[in-house]
This record gives structure tokens, sequence and C-alpha cells, in this order.
């Protein structure tokens, strides 16, 4: 008898802490919550000066979905994020101002990442950045760093999805939609096709 009572509570406490741990595995270590940073950098207003701006700008595709992407993660003593940063390999469609050859095998620096935590995944956004989706079509406005990598310029509001299959797009820049309508405009020529 006694035997038996210690079995049940042995299997009562095994299957709280099996309880327990399931819990925390998806409910708490898989969550992402979302942090938003500001930073210093050249903005543009008009499409015309981001444009002319830009030393290579692309039509083209992330390859990876986000989780698979390479993040570079700078962190300081004790656990504070100095910098982070996804790097985001595209299927260039089309070049539309720059060198060709440096479209080929094209990586891009997003300024955006996630990183995981005991107490779940943190994604960290400058501006209100969002980050590019596999399979959507974007207009891409980029600059060569002082490492020679090509980074996403202007924030939120130096890409621009074509297909409409991302919604998160649209966020975080008020002035956004007048730039890409008057980028759609006065380079008509240039995105023809690309646009729907």
């Amino acid at each position: 008898m006694l035997l038996k009572k210690k079995s049940t509570i042995i299997s009562l406490v095994l299957a709280l802490m099996l309880g327990a741990c399931c819990f925390y595995y998806f409910a708490i270590y898989h969550s992402v919550s979302d942090v938003y940073v500001s930073s210093d950098y050249v903005g543009y207003s008009t499409g015309n000066r981001l444009f002319n701006s830009a030393e290579l700008i692309v039509i083209g595709t992330p390859a990876k979905d986000f989780g698979d992407r390479e993040v570079h993660l700078t962190e300081l003593p004790k656990g504070f994020v100095a910098d982070i940063v996804t790097f985001t390999e595209i299927n260039v469609e089309k070049v539309l101002k720059g060198p060709e050859e440096d479209a080929v095998n094209l990586t891009v620096i997003e300024p955006i990442g996630v990183y995981q935590t005991f107490k779940g995944k943190k994604r960290i956004a400058y501006e209100g950045y969002t980050e590019m989706k596999k399979g959507s079509k974007y207009l891409i406005f980029l600059k060569k760093n002082s490492y020679g990598q090509y980074s996403v310029i202007n924030m939120q509001a130096g890409k621009f999805n074509l297909d409409g299959t991302d919604s998160d797009d649209s966020k975080g820049s008020p002035s956004k939609q007048r730039m890409f309508t008057e980028l759609t405009t006065n380079f008509a020529k240039e995105l023809k096709g690309a646009v729907q």
C-alpha cells in the first residue's frame, strides 16, 4: 500500500514537471517579443533622393526564410545587445542601378535580428524595420558599408514589396507610400513589369 502511494506521488510529480517543461518550452522559450530601437541613419524623404543616393538598386526575393538567415549579434557585458543585423541572400531578378556583377550572389544587411534568451526570443528592429519575406518580391535600395557589404538604406522606406505578399511592408514609415508612388511614376520604364 505504501509502495503504491509513493509510486502515485512520484508519477504525479513527474507529470507536473513534464507539463511545466512543456509549457516553458512552447509558451515561453519559443515566444517572440519585439524591441524597437532608434538609430542614427541618413534618411531620404523623396523617391528621387533615395534613387540618386543608392549605389545599387535591385528587384529580387529573399532566398531563405527569416529564421534560416545568418544573424550577426554584438553583445556587451551582462548580456546587453550592442548591435544586431540579419544577412539576407537575395535572388536578383533585375538590376536597376549599379554594377550588375555586384548583384551576383547578393547578400544584403537588414537592420533587424532575432536572438534566443531564456525568456524567449527577442526581435530587435531598428526604426520599425520589418524583415523581407521569402518568396515576396521587393524593390531594394542599397549602399555599401565600410566593410564593402551592401545594406538596406533608409530603413523601412528603403525596400518596397512589389507583389502585395508582405502586409508588414507598409508599416513603420508614414511617407513610404508617397515615396513609392513617386518612384513608380518617375521610374516607370525601369519598373515596367515588376509592379503588380
